[in-house]
């Protein structure tokens, strides 16, 4: 193995100093590109300069002319010059200020001709310092070739070498694993976005419907008509917002608790029958379950959402990072590769020495292998691991497949809540629900690390559906027992809601 690497470097040699030579002379063709950029802008500069000035003069000539002709023809100024009897010498006068204006407007353009051609002979000097940099691009480009071929074999007597390339890889791995994640998340976190302000829609559609007060106080049906409607555009709505868990829950199936993103399973109001002729007595129950079972998902979609967001901002900070580490390893590699080739062509083969002295010199940055050649570099970027959930599942099965709830395929689309009042906190139904205890920020600081998992909230099956506050009952006694005789209403419920549209 060592010869090899040694026998292809010397049956290289040739070639490498050729290419080596043509690059070690590039600097002094950027120098000059640079110094043609400058010139060529200082011209540019002294043209505009000098346009200015040309302006201005043929402005001046232009007067000078206009007292000639005034003074040559029936003006007052000529005949003031007549009375006095100095029309000749004011004439003269005129004209020799006129001939100067025009000889330095003059004069001006051919200096302008002058600079225009200078200006053109830098610009050709540039165009062609520019391609003459161009073909270093190409030399460069066979250079890094030649190196790439010589060493895929591995010498022991060089360790950084392979170190240096394996770290590449490596990073160039998670930058492939960050960029691809970036964009699931994007995807994730506008998924949740709008199941999240659909939920928040949902739970106060919800909370008008049970709260709502009918006209017909000493008798009526069992639910209004526009109770029904709420309800089964509320429906037609948590299909709307499962779709959208499921659309995060494929794209990103590491998203911590996935079971947690689900408003359909056991949800009795989806099905439960909803039309004037036949209702379920037990309407009012199963719409407050499916009430709480929204507030725990709201909070769970939060936590969700949390995650996404900060998960997102530390694979963008972790992009960032990587293109520097990239091409800091890069740089280094090459570095090493030719102060090998260097080492080898002087004749040096077998010395490990000067290799591990160099690198405890000059280590390059993003790097750890020096401290212990055992340990791998820390990482830039984790991507996100698979939740547990799937680890406790049927095997065989993708995560992005496995117990993802159905959704019908026969749906109307979802009717518009764009009506809907929504001048209150979002939050105000949710945050004053008794079914779910007040929200916990949470927040991570740290970009440069992944964000940990928020524990979810689960519903509890056992709590009653939301009351009324005891201070909005009705104290109209009269009202209190008629309502009370009457067994075949449930009990009624006072709206605390503002913006309750049946009012």
């Amino acid at each position: 193995m060592s010869s090899n690497l040694v026998q292809c470097i010397q049956d290289q040699a040739s070639y490498y100093r050729k290419l080596k030579a043509e690059l070690d002379s590039e600097s002094n063709i950027q120098n000059a590109l640079d110094d043609a950029k400058l010139i060529r802008q200082d011209f540019e500069r002294a043209i505009q300069s000098k346009k200015a000035e040309i302006n201005s003069l043929e402005e001046y000539s232009k007067k000078e002319y206009r007292d000639v002709r005034r003074m040559r023809h029936l003006s007052f100024r000529s005949a003031a010059a007549t009375l006095s009897g100095k029309k000749k010498e004011r004439t003269a006068k005129e004209e020799a200020k006129y001939q100067l204006a025009f000889e330095n407007e003059q004069r001006s353009k051919r200096e302008l001709d002058e600079l225009q051609t200078s200006y053109e002979g830098a610009l050709t000097r540039e165009e062609e310092l520019v391609q003459q940099k161009s073909h270093f691009e190409d030399t460069r480009h066979q250079f890094d070739s030649l190196l790439e071929q010589i060493f895929m074999l591995e010498d022991p007597n060089f360790p950084l070498e392979p170190q240096l390339k394996a770290e590449l890889v490596n990073y160039r791995e998670q930058k492939r694993l960050a960029k691809r994640d970036k964009n699931r998340f994007s995807e994730a976190e506008q998924s949740l976005s709008t199941a999240l302000v659909d939920i928040k829609k949902v739970i106060r559609l919800l909370d008008t419907v049970i709260n709502y007060v009918p006209f017909e106080i000493f008798g009526g049906p069992i639910i209004d008509e526009e109770q029904v409607a709420y309800l089964e555009a509320a429906k037609r709505r948590i299909w709307e917002i499962q779709r959208l868990m499921n659309i995060a829950r494929t794209v990103l199936p590491e998203i911590p608790y996935p079971q947690t993103l689900d408003v359909v399973t056991n949800n009795t109001l989806l099905q439960m029958q909803l039309n004037l002729n036949y209702i379920d007595i037990a309407w009012k129950a199963k719409t407050s379950q499916c009430f709480g079972m929204l507030a725990t998902a709201y909070r769970n979609t939060q936590n969700s959402l949390t995650w996404v967001k900060q998960y997102k901002n530390y694979a963008a900070g972790a992009l960032v990072r990587l293109d520097e580490a990239v091409n800091v390893i890069k740089e280094s590699l090459k570095t090493e590769r030719k102060r090998i080739m260097d080492t080898v062509l002087a004749g040096h083969t077998g010395g490990s020495g000067t290799s591990s002295s160099a690198a405890a010199d000059h280590p390059p940055l993003f790097s750890t292998s020096y401290h212990n050649a055992n340990d791998p570099p820390p990482p830039v970027y984790e991507a996100p691991p698979v939740a547990e959930q799937y680890n406790n599942q049927g095997q065989g099965a993708t995560p992005s497949d496995q117990h993802l709830p159905a959704i019908p395929a026969n749906l109307t689309p979802a009717t518009s809540f764009l009506n809907l009042p929504m001048n209150e906190d979002s939050n105000t139904a949710i945050t004053n629900s008794p079914l779910m205890p007040p929200i916990t920020p949470h927040d991570n600081n740290n970009s440069n690390t992944p964000p940990h998992p928020i524990t979810p909230v689960f519903e509890n099956t056992n709590m009653s559906s939301p009351s009324p506050p005891q201070s909005n009952v009705n104290n109209n006694t009269n009202t209190h027992h008629s309502a009370a005789s009457n067994t075949n209403q449930s009990s009624t419920y006072i709206s605390h809601n503002v913006n309750n549209p049946f009012q």
